[in-house]
């Protein structure tokens, strides 16, 4: 009978070794309240935590109660569609490496340091009027040098919708004109200022990047006082410097008759 015991317990400890990986896959919410009596915005940081041989995934975003439940699920969407892209391409990139390997020297099943998947979320503003906060994602799946994402959100809480670069600049394309102007100039400042050569080929990068267009300015984050807008990796400036941040206050933007009703 002792010895059916051992087998039992043996057979038991072998099923957990093979399934710490998904053990290690822990996804928990806390609740936090922000703000006193005046200010009752509730919301959890969900977290994702994946340590094994093959991959590093260490993950936060927030979830919000009293909004669109699709506001929500884009959110979750969006780091779940990310994760599962960057496991994939991963899997790929090693398996290609190992298959094309010399027989002299061969790769090992798994790498040496595991893939890397990090997001984390900045908040600009989160009260019951306004939600404004940045999901960064860094990832690395094989190749010369790991990606930055810049995933911006804006939400209007009384109306239940999101807000739109459009809506922020009171659907005046003579504003996104200005502000298209200002964001070049800034842009070139910030990277002499960092000692980035300005050449031909940048200048149109950043020309580029910085067009009149909805598509360049989706990016965004604000406050009572503020304007930030982010440019991804590649959209203004060389794949080495990452995604490039500019800010503009309430006096500036004002000087250049931008206006906004968000800007309160």
């Amino acid at each position: 009978m002792k010895k059916i015991y051992l087998f039992i317990i043996g057979i038991l400890l072998i099923i957990i070794i093979i399934l710490i990986p998904d053990i290690l896959v822990l996804r928990k919410k806390t609740p936090i309240n922000e703000g006193g009596a005046e200010n009752n915005l509730q919301f959890s940081v969900v977290s994702i935590s994946q340590t094994d041989s093959f991959y590093n995934i260490q993950v936060e975003y927030p979830q919000f109660k009293n909004v669109d439940p699709a506001f929500n699920q884009k959110i979750s969407e969006l780091i779940t569609g990310e994760i599962d892209a960057f496991k994939k391409d991963s899997k790929d990139n090693w398996e290609a490496r190992r298959a094309t390997a010399p027989p002299e020297n061969p790769v090992p099943e798994n790498p040496t340091t595991p893939f890397d998947f990090i997001a984390s979320w900045t908040p600009t503003q989160l009260n019951n009027k306004y939600l404004s906060f940045v999901i960064n994602i860094y990832s690395f799946s094989g190749g010369a040098h790991g990606i930055t994402e810049v995933n911006a959100f804006n939400y209007d809480v009384a109306k239940k919708k999101e807000i739109t670069m459009t809506d922020f600049l009171n659907s005046s394309p003579q504003s996104l004109e200005k502000l298209s102007q200002l964001a070049a100039q800034e842009v070139t400042s910030q990277l002499e200022s960092s000692g980035v050569q300005i050449d031909d080929n940048l200048k149109q990068m950043i020309q580029q990047g910085t067009q009149p267009t909805s598509d360049n300015y989706n990016n965004f984050n604000f406050n009572y006082n503020s304007l930030i807008i982010y440019f991804e990796q590649y959209q203004v400036a060389p794949g080495y410097i990452g995604p490039v941040t500019i800010t503009f206050y309430r006096s500036t933007l004002s000087e250049n008759s931008i206006s906004s009703d968000y800007l309160q």
